[in-house]
């Protein structure tokens, strides 16, 4: 049976850049519950008492949530007959479970002790509800960013997909800049006591609002075609898994070889994702000696810490926006990069483009500086004895993530774009291809499908949606999307394997309670001085980025 359809996608709004932003903004939202939680979760897991090794095998529920929920929920929305559309009915239920969650996250304490005595289990229960509060956001976060995506494609023609996917760019950016901008700004100071006591609990309220906010804007915008039967031959979970199973054996080796970069350039950038604002608020506690008489008359010693972090993190966004936007004007582009390869007219910006255009590296070279770069910043925090002094080196990283965000994908673009266009030439026996006329409608359909993936802490959508996209969009090359679903795969697995190594880490080193993040009775002096575990765990990140750098120098000999 064919699958039937009623209506036709519509987005409200008066002119092209509303109805974008209204499409978008959603993602807004996503963003900056991952953005808060991945940030400030981790300090106070610490401050409940949970040691560092076993708060370090909490963050495998990330990736394992990416990899396991987007695919079955993405499944299961692209069989979905509801009269409200595919993709808003598990939008709004998901954001409804994770504005639940963070309610309990932030009120884990006083949820504990309307059911069980003071004493010693007290804690322990604590520690078990915000840890399972952290596991229901990760998992329905999953669920709401990959019908967010989806949304995105099925709404939109096919020519509107690129300046869609710019559109939630941009909106992701800004979801991650507000949400480390309100950890940084005094929360209790401005609202008082009326959203929570302290500086944690508003900020699960302000991000609940906020990413209810921006759903409801989407879902209130955007119409979507509603499916009134399905064809069920070749669709579902199963043929999923199987696809990405058969497909994963037989990558072009180009592809693959980009995939172990990945592998190894994420082992890296695991810990600094997790553990970047614990690193700051532990050089505050242990070495800087004039901020530590800053905070001697604090009620809330723990949302102070945590704001200077954000500080960083800020800085970090900013950075990595700003990289984002310049760097393409620097590096030269791959051939699909249209915007990029515009000559500028006139002015003072188009000479110092012909200024720079003989010295301009590869994309390629660009990223091996970017992981040369990261890594000399991670072995850096072994040396970091100033709030000052670890806020930029976690700041210039922003430099790198910009290219770790933008090459990968960028670079597969042109990898599918050679095994998939007309008029290819002929695989070589080393698995490098040869360069080919390519058709700028080939370019249109690979940046379109590249444009869907995103780097953030999980994997981004992939459902039958995407085989169909495959198969529809590129007919000589129908695994185009599975390549990039399997990208994504390659990009989720090293975190579990930066989550074991942090936990071997702090086991050897700090076995015990964190010191720099008691709080309560039980207040333990933190150390003023010593090795900080974090920083060797970001050090041993920095070498997996050098290995990376060194699989990106291989490959750039093959490309």
């Amino acid at each position: 049976m064919a699958t039937t359809w009623a209506g036709s996608p519509k987005i409200r709004g008066s002119n092209d850049s509303i109805r974008m932003a209204l499409l978008t903004i959603s993602l807004s939202g996503v963003q900056l519950v991952w953005g808060i939680e991945m940030a400030y979760c981790a300090p106070y897991l610490l401050s409940l008492g949970l040691t560092k090794s076993l708060m370090s095998l909490v963050w495998n529920v990330g990736p394992i949530s990416g990899m396991i929920c987007q695919p079955i929920v993405g499944a299961m929305a692209d069989r979905s007959l509801s009269r409200w559309g595919r993709r808003r009915p598990v939008i709004v239920m998901g954001s409804l479970a994770v504005s639940l969650a963070l309610f309990v996250l932030g009120w884990t304490r006083e949820i504990v002790g309307l059911f069980v005595p003071a004493g010693d289990a007290t804690n322990t229960f604590t520690i078990v509800l915000a840890v399972l509060a952290i596991y229901l956001v990760d998992f329905a976060i999953n669920a709401v960013q990959a019908c967010c995506r989806a949304l995105i494609v099925d709404t939109l023609p096919r020519a509107e997909q690129q300046h869609g996917s710019a559109w939630a760019s941009r909106m992701i950016a800004v979801g991650n800049i507000a949400g480390y901008f309100a950890g940084m700004i005094d929360l209790v100071g401005i609202f008082g006591n009326t959203l929570g006591d302290t500086q944690f609990k508003q900020l699960m309220v302000v991000s609940a609002f906020l990413l209810c906010l921006c759903v409801s804007i989407t879902c209130f915008a955007v119409s979507e075609r509603v499916m009134l039967t399905r064809k069920d031959e070749g669709a579902g979970i199963y043929h999923i898994f199987k696809t990405i199973w058969s497909t994963v054996f037989n990558l072009p080796q180009n592809i693959w070889a980009i995939c172990i970069i990945l592998f190894w350039a994420w082992i890296g950038w695991f810990p600094f994702q997790v553990y970047s604002t614990t690193f700051v608020g532990e050089v505050l506690r242990r070495y800087d000696t004039s901020m530590q008489q800053e905070l001697e008359s604090s009620t809330d010693k723990l949302g102070d810490i945590t704001r200077v972090g954000s500080m960083a993190l800020v800085l970090f966004s900013c950075v990595s926006l700003a990289a984002s936007v310049g760097i393409p004007w620097i590096v030269e582009t791959p051939d699909s990069d249209k915007l990029h390869h515009k000559k500028l007219k006139t002015g003072r910006m188009a000479q110092f483009m012909m200024l720079i255009e003989p010295y301009k590296p590869d994309l390629a070279t660009a990223w091996i500086w970017g992981h040369v770069s990261f890594a000399a910043m991670m072995f850096l925090t072994l040396f970091a004895s100033s709030v000052a002094f670890a806020t930029f080196l976690v700041s210039i990283s922003g430099i790198a993530w910009a290219l770790m965000t933008w090459a990968p994908f960028s670079l597969v673009g042109e990898m599918i774009i050679r095994l998939g266009c007309e008029g290819r030439t002929d695989q070589r026996d080393n698995g490098s291809y040869a360069p080919v006329a390519i058709e700028e409608g080939c370019h249109d359909i690979i940046e379109m499908n590249v444009s869907r993936v995103s780097m953030s802490h999980s994997v981004p959508p992939f459902s039958s949606a995407d085989l169909d996209a495959a198969n529809s969009d590129i007919s000589s090359n129908e695994l185009s999307g599975v390549y990039l679903g399997i990208l994504n795969i390659f990009a989720c697995l090293p975190q579990m394997v930066g989550s074991f190594i942090s936990f071997l880490v702090f086991s050897i080193l700090e076995p015990g309670r964190s010191p720099e993040f008691s709080e309560g009775d039980e207040i333990i002096e933190a150390p003023k001085g010593g090795v900080n575990a974090i920083a060797v765990c970001l050090g041993i990140g920095g070498i997996c980025t050098m290995v990376a750098a060194h699989y990106t120098v291989k490959f750039k000999s093959n490309y």
